[in-house]
């Protein structure tokens, strides 16, 4: 076999083995059918908007891919007009896929409000020279991040849905998100603090 693709078959093993079904995002189950060849992938929803994001964040969560997740989230973070209480209510059709996404702006508030507390707010320079610079982001009024509204209208799943850690451990009860487990989901609390 020819070197060039010999790579080519190892580089595509990793990969899972078709697409999702459709053009829309896939579902959680279709995720967790593929979680071990996408731990590592970059998330299949494109696009340069909060609501595309939210779902780059929701791929990463259900794999397992905590550098995705807080990758997405600290662009998220440097968007600063993106208002996490301005993220449009996607009213997705599906319902396992819905309730993860009405937990996640909590856990986008929580860690953006920390950073905002401690006198870093969205929109501030990667780097902080000067006490000119240092005055001025002090000066700025402080504006804490809110859940979108229609977070609180999205209704716990029915069944359980269980979102398994990468390995394929179930969590401890004291590992167990408080946010997932109030829509019916065990999954574990996202490491979701980035600075």
């Amino acid at each position: 076999m020819a070197p060039s693709l010999h790579l080519l078959k190892l580089f595509k093993a990793g990969r899972p083995t078709k697409s999702p079904p459709t053009k829309s995002p896939p579902t959680v189950r279709w995720l967790l059918e593929h979680q071990a060849a996408l731990a590592k992938q970059i998330a299949t929803t494109k696009g340069r908007t909060p609501t595309a994001s939210l779902y780059r964040m929701y791929e990463y969560f259900v794999v397992g891919y905590i550098t995705g997740l807080r990758t997405e989230i600290e662009f998220f973070f440097n968007q600063p007009s993106w208002a996490v209480a301005a993220i449009p209510d996607p009213a997705d059709p599906d319902p396992e896929r819905y309730a993860v996404l009405s937990v996640l702006p909590y856990y986008l508030t929580k860690a953006f409000n920390r950073l905002i507390e401690r006198g870093l707010p969205r929109g501030s320079p990667a780097i902080i020279m000067g006490e000119d610079a240092e005055k001025e982001l002090r000066e700025r009024p402080v504006v804490l991040e809110q859940e979108p509204s229609w977070v609180a209208k999205v209704p716990p799943l029915p069944t359980t849905l269980t979102i398994p850690l990468p390995s394929g451990e179930i969590l401890p009860e004291n590992g167990r998100s408080e946010r997932f487990l109030a829509m019916n989901i065990i999954a574990e609390e996202p490491y979701v603090m980035f600075v």
